[in-house]
C-alpha cells in the first residue's frame, strides 16, 4: 500500500485553506486566552521572565535542529522519503540537539551572564526540557501537513492549545506556580501534540519504528542548513527584540515588548493558514506555481491589512480587557510594529515558492538581512527610545525582509512587484467563487455524513 497517498485526506486546496483558516482562528482565540491568563497572573515582570525562558528554549531548539522540520517535510512531500524515515530522522536530530543543549546550557544557567539573570535557574531548567519537546512536536506537525492531513492537524492543534490552557489555569491560577507553572503547561501541550501525531501516523500513514539511515540524516541536514537561517529567523521574528532587551532592559520592559510583539504576530494567522496548504501544492509542480503563489500573497496582504486596521483602532479596549491596564504602555509599540507585520504577511507566502523549488537559501538570505538590521538598530536606539527601540528594530527588519523576498520572486518570474501588492479585478470574483464552493462542498459532506 502507498501509505503516503492513503494518508492524504481527499479535500480540495480551497477546502484545505478553509480548514486551515478555521483552525488558525481557533488557535488565535485560544492563544489570546492563554496570553491573557499569563498577563493577569504574571504581570509585566513575570511575563518578561516567561518570555526570556521561552526564547531560550525555542532559540536553542531551532539552532541545534537543522532540517528536523523543513527538511523532513520537503523530502516527505517530494516522496523521496517514507513517513517512517522522516520521523526517525527528526527524532534522532531532536534527541541529539537536546543532549548538546544540556551539555552547553547547564553550566551557563548557573553563571552570572546577564541573560540568565532574568529568571531563576529552575525556570531555565524547565525550559531546557522544552527543547526536545517543542522541536519534535513541530517536526511531527510538519510531517502531518506534508501528507495533506489538515483536518487531523486542525484537531490536534486545538487539543494542544486546550491542554496548555487547562494546565495553565490549574498550575498558575489555582496553585500559584507562577513562571514555572506556565512553562510546565507548555511542556504538557507539546506532549499531547506528540502523542496525537504519532498515533495518527501509525494508524493512517504506515509509521513504523526504525533507526535512521546515515544517508537520510545527511540529506536532511544538507537541506536544513540551506534553510537554517530562515528557520532561525522564523523563531526569532517576534523574539529578537526580547533577546536584545534581555541584555539591556529590565523585566518589565521585556514583558511589555513580548506582549506587544506577540499580539501583533498573532495577525499572521491569515498568512499561516494560507501557507500551510499552499506549500505541498506548490511542491507538486516543478515551477512552484508562481501565479497561484502571487494570488495568495495579494489576498493575504489585504485581508491582513483589514485585521491590522481593526486592532489599531480598538487597541485600547482590546489591551485593557485582554491584558489589563498594566499593559497599556504597549499601544505605541503595536502602532510602530504594524507596517512590518502587514508587509511580512504578504511576503511570507512567497517562501512557499522558494521552498517548493528547492531554493530555501533565498529565504535564509531574506531572514539574515532582516535580522542583521534588527540587531544593529535596537542597541543604537535603545539609549534614546528605551523599549520602543525594539519595536523600530522589528518593523525595519520585517520591511527589509519582505522587500528582499518580493524582489527575488519578481526577478525569478519576470513579474512586476505590483502583481504582489495591488489586487487584480479577477481576485475578488475568485475569492467569492471559492467561498461558495467551500460552503457547498461542506454542506454536501455534512449531509453525506449525516
Amino acid at each position: 500500500m502507498n501509505h503516503h497517498s492513503a494518508a492524504a485526506e481527499h479535500t480540495t486546496g480551497i477546502e484545505d485553506v478553509a480548514i486551515s483558516m478555521a483552525t488558525r482562528v481557533g488557535l488565535l482565540l485560544s492563544g489570546v486566552a492563554i496570553q491573557s491568563i499569563l498577563a493577569y497572573a504574571l504581570l509585566p515582570a513575570g511575563r518578561g521572565e516567561f518570555a526570556v525562558c521561552i526564547l531560550f528554549a525555542s532559540l536553542t531548539g531551532v539552532l541545534l535542529t537543522p532540517g528536523a522540520e523543513a527538511g523532513t517535510q520537503y523530502f516527505l512531500m517530494a516522496k523521496k522519503m517514507t513517513v517512517s524515515q522522516a520521523v526517525a530522522v527528526s527524532l534522532f536530530v531532536c534527541v541529539v540537539a537536546a543532549l548538546i543543549a544540556s551539555v552547553l546550557s547547564i553550566p551557563l544557567i548557573s553563571s552570572e551572564l546577564v541573560f540568565f539573570a532574568k529568571a531563576d535557574a529552575t525556570s531555565f531548567h524547565i525550559a531546557l526540557v522544552l527543547v526536545p519537546l517543542t522541536t519534535f512536536s513541530n517536526a511531527l506537525r510538519h510531517q502531518v501537513a506534508a501528507l495533506l492531513r489538515f483536518r487531523r492537524l486542525a484537531v490536534f492543534s486545538l487539543v494542544q492549545t486546550s491542554a496548555t490552557g487547562l494546565t495553565l489555569v490549574l498550575v498558575v491560577m489555582a496553585f500559584r506556580f507562577g513562571v514555572r507553572g506556565a512553562l510546565i503547561s507548555v511542556c504538557v501541550g507539546n506532549i499531547v501534540m506528540i502523542v496525537a501525531c504519532i498515533r495518527d501516523l501509525k494508524r493512517n500513514a504506515g509509521l513504523g519504528w526504525r533507526l535512521p539511515d546515515q544517508a537520510d540524516i545527511l540529506q536532511v541536514l544538507r537541506y536544513g542548513m540551506k534553510y537554517h537561517v530562515a528557520r532561525l529567523g522564523g523563531g526569532l521574528d517576534a523574539r529578537i527584540g526580547v533577546l536584545l532587551l534581555s541584555l539591556m532592559a529590565e523585566r518589565v520592559e521585556i514583558g511589555l515588548f513580548a506582549v506587544a510583539s506577540g499580539l501583533m504576530s498573532r495577525l499572521l494567522v491569515i498568512s499561516n493558514a494560507v501557507f500551510i496548504p499552499l506549500l505541498p501544492r506548490a511542491s507538486a509542480r516543478d515551477d512552484g506555481r508562481p501565479a497561484l503563489v502571487a494570488f495568495c500573497a495579494r489576498v493575504t496582504l489585504w485581508v491582513t491589512g483589514a485585521a491590522v486596521a481593526v486592532v489599531l483602532v480598538l487597541s485600547r479596549p482590546i489591551i485593557q480587557v485582554l491584558f489589563s491596564s498594566e499593559f497599556l504602555p504597549i499601544i505605541p509599540l503595536i502602532r510602530i510594529v504594524a507596517p512590518g507585520i502587514l508587509a511580512y504577511a504578504g511576503a511570507s507566502i512567497l517562501t512557499a515558492y522558494f521552498r517548493a523549488r528547492n531554493r530555501p537559501g533565498i529565504c535564509s538570505w531574506a531572514v539574515g538581512i532582516g535580522l542583521a538590521c534588527n540587531v544593529v538598530i535596537v542597541p543604537v536606539l535603545y539609549p534614546f527610545l528605551a523599549v520602543e527601540a525594539a519595536a523600530w528594530g522589528m518593523v525595519v527588519g520585517l520591511l527589509i525582509r519582505s522587500a528582499f523576498l518580493g524582489s527575488a520572486f519578481s526577478t525569478s518570474n519576470r513579474v512586476r512587484l505590483r502583481a504582489l501588492l495591488i489586487p487584480m479585478a479577477e481576485d475578488l470574483r475568485i475569492v467569492v467563487r471559492m467561498t461558495r464552493m467551500v460552503i457547498l462542498r461542506f454542506r454536501a459532506r455534512a449531509s453525506t455524513d449525516g
